[in-house]
């Protein structure tokens, strides 16, 4: 679960508590490193979604504790609605 230099700088030069760049580090870790750097250039482009995609992390990593569904079906679901914020801005 490495993260890339990229990412793990943006991150941490944010407004994100250290428990918060922390958790999203460890989250984001499971991404590859080809995700990492498609999410790095997009919240380096629009800074202004970072915070809300870590809210949107933090409240599926919720959902998932409770049970409501598989992880890789709230991945899933993110990705879809995120590809669709980003092709609607276009």
């Amino acid at each position: 679960m490495a993260i890339v230099e990229r990412l793990e700088t943006i991150l941490k030069q944010s407004t994100l508590t250290f428990e918060e760049q922390r958790a999203f580090l460890l989250g984001l870790g499971y991404l590859s490193a080809e995700e990492q750097e498609e999410f790095a250039l997009i919240i380096e482009e629009n800074g202004e979604l970072l915070y809300p995609l870590y809210i949107n992390f933090k409240v599926k990593l919720r959902g998932m504790k409770e049970g409501d569904t598989e992880w890789s079906a709230i991945v899933e679901k993110e990705i879809e609605e995120f590809e669709t914020l980003l092709g609607d801005r276009k």
